[in-house]
């Protein structure tokens, strides 16, 4: 087992590997990875250190194993190896949504060493919801806006997606669990149009496993930070149509800056 495979056990609770106990020791590690059964708990410790794993204090944070995490992830993966050998039959994507403002987010530019940081400003709030989905073979990125998303527009959303691949036989959509994605209006009328849309729920609380999450962190960092739209909100709106309509074709350049490299054959 590879140190990476040492640092995936790790990164979850004990209880999911049946060890009644909610966070990792010594004699947890020793029994849940198989080869070092044999080995001494000094020599288990000498050998995290080789493989560059640290007893380290935790950070105060929210957080909700799933229990079902590996098991989630494994359909996933699966999903993911069959539209990488039928790319053009089956389409993966990874869906979110997300909310942007009026007012700039306030981060750093570049000012005069001796001057204050650049104003941040704006007039009354006004807010714009977008819901995404990015293409896992091409890096192509689908984006609606609208003022909210209830569970009609998300299924409009999945119904505009859908008819982005008319040739597809399967469109697996990895999305979080936020209960208007699986909402019975939502599956019923997917369901009453036979519609080819897979839904594949990603582990609670876990951002880092939905590449979508990168795409908005892209938009945050090149225009959503310290913009100048404050008092120009529909100019702000149609920069950002603009800026995913740019992102519609894909590049390989965006999937690198999301993490998704294409898989080896």
């Amino acid at each position: 087992m590879a140190a990476a495979d040492v640092q995936e056990i790790l990164h979850h609770c004990p209880f999911l590997y049946g060890v009644q106990r909610s966070n990792w020791h010594l004699p947890s590690v020793r029994q849940v990875v198989p080869w070092m059964a044999q080995m001494s708990l000094p020599g288990i410790c000498k050998l995290l250190k080789r493989l560059d794993v640290r007893y380290k204090r935790g950070r105060a944070h929210v957080h909700s194993p799933d229990p079902l995490y590996d098991q989630k992830m494994a359909d996933i993966s699966n999903a993911r190896i069959l539209a990488h050998s039928a790319p053009k039959e089956v389409i993966f994507l990874y869906e979110d949504e997300f909310t942007f403002f009026s007012r700039p987010v306030v981060g750093r530019c570049y000012q005069p060493r001796t001057s204050k940081g650049a104003k941040a400003s704006g007039a009354a709030l006004e807010t714009r919801r977008l819901a995404g989905c990015v293409d896992v073979a091409s890096g192509a990125v689908i984006v609606r806006q609208r003022d909210h998303f209830n569970v009609k527009e998300m299924y409009r959303f999945f119904y505009f997606v859908e008819k982005q691949y008319p040739d597809a036989d399967v469109i697996y959509i990895a999305l979080d669990n936020w209960p208007v994605h699986f909402h019975g209006y939502v599956t019923d009328h997917l369901a009453a149009r036979n519609s080819r849309i897979r839904l594949l729920p990603l582990p609670t609380y876990a951002p880092w496993t939905n590449p979508m999450e990168k795409v908005w962190l892209k938009l945050s960092r090149e225009w959503l930070t310290q913009h100048p739209y404050g008092t120009r909100w529909q100019e702000l709106k149609a920069l950002i149509t603009r800026w995913f309509d740019e992102l519609r074709e894909g590049s390989a350049e965006l999937l690198h800056e999301v993490g998704l490299l294409p898989l080896e054959d």
